[in-house]
């Protein structure tokens, strides 16, 4: 099992990448906001990983009024387990997508 990566910041928050290995509840207050998608192509027939929120205002209105993801797809992989590994290693706490989910607001 891997180590549970997460910042706690200088106001006492606590921000990392969902996991169910830590119970939240027990922390305080939740704010969650979604880092990506991962889904399966039935046409690629492979696991995408789609970015949470999408670059542009018109996909991100098509997300917010469908509820469906329009962000760009980051990564795929031929089992989803994989893609999971990829997602904790890129979003996760100092991997290179980290400052994009907090550039973000």
């Amino acid at each position: 099992m891997n180590a549970v990566r997460v910042r706690i910041a200088t106001d006492g928050s606590i921000q990392g990448l969902w996991t169910d290995r830590i119970d939240w509840q027990a922390v305080g207050k939740l704010a969650v906001r979604r880092a990506s998608h991962v889904e399966f192509d039935e046409s690629r027939q492979q696991w995408a990983v789609r970015a949470g929120r999408p670059r542009g205002r018109l996909r991100r209105m098509l997300q917010r009024l469908t509820g469906r993801p329009f962000g760009e797809i980051v990564y795929r992989a031929g089992t989803r387990e994989q893609a999971l590994r990829w997602e904790e290693t890129h979003y996760g706490v100092g991997g290179p997508g980290w400052g994009d989910l907090h550039r973000r607001t």
